[in-house]
């Protein structure tokens, strides 16, 4: 059997096991393990060692990415194990790289205000709203319709757009009430509510026009939000999932991490706690609030009445010392 041929038939099993739910995932599996596919030159798949899973985990420099496409052929070979076309799993025989602590940069509720009340259109608007106060995936956002905001007080995140095919309903903030109800208004069922834009006028485009029945691309939401960000003055590269992360953050303190994570469509709540695990830039600021040295309050700082006007010289054994009783006379 051909690599090829095996890739095929262990994408198949996982899709019918419920393993592999959404063409994302599948797109994922087939980059790595096309690319394994080429650094092998399309061999059995019985005849793959050691050293072939390590020619192609070098093709990433970042130890990260390399964890990532490590498990996608670990899993690919412990399906082969299980299918009878190979007794070990090489994979496995690597050591698994490093992971590398990753930079996240974390809103603050003051940013986050200024972020909301930088939107200008109503398509900016939607978008900002619907990623920061209800803490919606890149592709969960775009993917919805006007048939998602039937339920009233409540945003459907149904399994066909939802990650892993987990649907939830996230129920809606205050801040959020105004923003559905102009979506109800204004989005028929079939229709999306971040639709993708065409250019009306080529060659000028001046003008775009929103192409209700297709969704708007990840790019474009990616440049949306970065835009409205640095417009509201956060100098940090700003993403979706910057927002998400958030809404994650401060809703989790607020109704606990385990209602968070249904909120949030977690499969465990390991992954929520990864969110929450430290304490906000705004707990921090809140945790030293009032706290002073008492530095201004001159006779209290060294534990005692304040010093005399001529203090003692040191003793030498042969000056006199300055005593109370001296002071008294």
């Amino acid at each position: 059997m051909k690599l090829s041929s095996a890739i095929d038939e262990f994408v198949r099993d996982w899709r019918s096991q419920g393993r592999m739910t959404s063409d994302a995932t599948e797109r994922s599996y087939r980059s790595t393990l096309n690319k394994h596919l080429e650094d092998v030159g399309n061999r059995d798949p019985a005849y793959i060692g050691r050293e072939d899973v390590k020619k192609t985990l070098r093709r990433w420099g970042n130890p990260n990415t390399q964890r990532i496409s490590r498990s996608v052929l670990v899993s690919f070979y412990d399906w082969a194990m299980e299918e009878g076309y190979r007794n070990d799993n090489p994979a496995r025989q690597t050591r698994r790289p490093k992971k590398r602590p990753t930079k996240k940069y974390r809103l603050t509720r003051s940013e986050a205000r200024a972020i909301l009340l930088a939107t200008e259109s109503r398509r900016e608007r939607w978008a900002i709203y619907l990623l920061l106060c209800a803490g919606l995936r890149n592709a969960e956002c775009r993917g919805l319709k006007g048939c998602h905001f039937e339920r009233p007080g409540f945003v459907h995140v149904s399994a066909d757009i939802a990650k892993g095919g987990t649907e939830r309903w996230v129920p809606l903030i205050g801040e959020l009430v105004p923003i559905v109800a102009e979506i109800r208004f204004n989005v028929h069922d079939d229709e999306y509510v971040l639709p993708a834009q065409r250019w009306r006028d080529p060659p000028f485009n001046r003008q775009q026009a929103d192409l209700r029945y297709r969704r708007s691309s990840s790019q474009a939401l990616r440049k949306l939000v970065m835009e409205i960000s640095a417009r509201a003055g956060v100098r940090e590269h700003i993403t979706p999932h910057s927002l998400r992360h958030a809404y994650a953050e401060h809703i989790a303190r607020h109704v606990g991490i385990r209602n968070a994570q249904h909120l949030l469509g977690h499969a465990g709540i390991a992954t929520t706690e990864i969110y929450v695990g430290k304490p906000t830039l705004d707990d921090l600021a809140h945790a030293v609030e009032g706290f002073a040295f008492g530095a201004d309050d001159r006779t209290d700082v060294l534990g005692g009445p304040e010093a005399p006007s001529q203090p003692s010289k040191a003793t030498t054994g042969i000056e006199p010392v300055y005593t109370a009783l001296q002071a008294a006379a």
